[in-house]
């Protein structure tokens, strides 16, 4: 019989906060994991304050899909060795603390594989667990800026940007995802059932991402530099305003792709533009043709065109454009989830689409401890009292 889920009897303990770690986690959920995500009492994740609706953080019922939520003092000696009860029951466990901070609570690499050596223990930190910098503080804006990704991002003649998007923390999380994925397998297909440390840094995805960057600058000399919405080195790219104050993006790279889009603007016999050379050569002067273009039509024109002519392109849209986009809902990118405090509410669907066995949003974010009794009565054989005894000592 099949799983109905790709990680369906793999249990993940996410002790992660806010985006990165527990970004990981959540790829795993929409997959059939059983993901336990262990928050402070009271207070739980600071995720949970972030754009809130009566005082239910929105983030956090996106970010904690599927997960099982219980509280628990890792500081409290009782608290300790129930989580080390959950590590040996466990097949992942997802942190994203400083380096160190898992050691002075005892509960470093040794210590957790010596209970469950089958354990792959995921590590996300601002510069990684080994170098010169692991000790510094960081979130993803940090990453950003250390990977060169602030750098080549912003108009050329203005300051570096970031995005307003958590890009370095989600980059991050989806390459540890990759991680405990590889590391899972070679676990149970070559490594004779042994876990492993999987580490990254925030900046290391982007920077890896960024693939150009160090190679360029290897052999050419040359340093990525800003360029705006107009890429300088690939001529048919661009991003517009149009007659109605939209804003149209398009991107050609290939020869024909690139006379596509010169014919859905009428600029295909202008030998200035015509070929990839011709339009390099004369970069500004395409840039103040499509321009003017843009600036004569309506979005609705300028998209109609370039559809027409099967060029590559699209109107820049904003979530309120997304969230009842026909395409989107065909695809199923934005789903409605029934929660228990908030009632119906939409969220982005499963990525990616699997044919055989497709990913499936069960819940939103529990609230605090929700699952408190759940775990510890039916996972770790506690009595109902003694939960309850647990939670009047303030250990969950």
């Amino acid at each position: 019989m099949l799983a109905e889920g790709v990680f369906e009897g793999i249990r993940v303990l996410d002790i992660g906060h806010v985006v990165a770690g527990p970004f990981v986690a959540s790829v795993m959920a929409d997959f059939g994991a059983d993901v336990i995500k262990v928050e402070r009492p009271v207070s739980g994740d600071p995720l949970r304050w972030i754009y809130p609706k009566e005082g239910v953080g929105l983030f956090y019922k996106m970010q904690a899909r599927n997960k099982r939520s219980v509280t628990l003092d890792l500081k409290h000696p009782e608290g300790k060795a129930i989580f080390l009860q959950l590590v040996a029951k466990s097949d992942v466990l997802v942190e994203n603390f400083r380096p160190g901070v898992m050691e002075r609570l005892g509960l470093g690499w040794e210590e957790l594989s010596a209970v469950n050596p089958r354990l792959v223990m995921c590590r996300l930190s601002g510069f990684g667990q080994t170098g010169p910098y692991a000790g510094r503080r960081a979130y993803g804006r940090v990453g950003e800026a250390f990977a060169g990704f602030a750098h080549i991002t912003g108009e050329p003649d203005g300051p570096p940007s970031h995005s307003h998007m958590s890009v370095g923390d989600t980059v991050a999380g989806t390459w540890a995802a990759m991680g405990v994925m590889m590391a899972l397998y070679w676990r149970d297909a070559q490594g004779g059932g042994v876990g492993q440390v999987v580490d990254i840094g925030l900046y290391e995805g982007l920077f890896r991402q960024i693939e150009q960057q160090v190679v360029v600058l290897d052999q050419l000399g040359k340093v990525l530099e800003r360029s705006g919405s107009n890429h300088r080195n690939v001529p048919y790219t661009g991003l517009f305003r149009t007659q109605d104050g939209g804003h149209f993006s398009f991107s050609a790279v290939t020869q024909r792709s690139a006379q596509d889009v010169l014919r859905a603007m009428g600029l295909a016999e202008d030998d200035r533009f015509n070929t990839f050379e011709r339009c390099m050569q004369n970069r500004d002067a395409f840039a103040e043709a499509v321009e003017a273009w843009m600036a004569g039509h309506t979005l609705a024109q300028v998209d109609a065109a370039f559809q027409e002519h099967g060029a590559p392109g699209t109107p820049v849209k904003s979530a309120a454009d997304l969230i009842n986009d026909p395409h989107i809902l065909a695809r199923e990118m934005v789903i409605t989830v029934d929660d228990k405090e908030l009632g119906p509410l939409r969220m982005q669907g499963i990525v990616p689409k699997l044919s055989r066995s497709p990913g499936e949003v069960r819940h939103a974010g529990q609230m605090l401890g929700e699952s408190n009794a759940e775990v510890y009565e039916n996972l770790l054989g506690m009595t109902a009292d003694e939960v309850s005894a647990l939670r009047e000592r303030g250990v969950i």
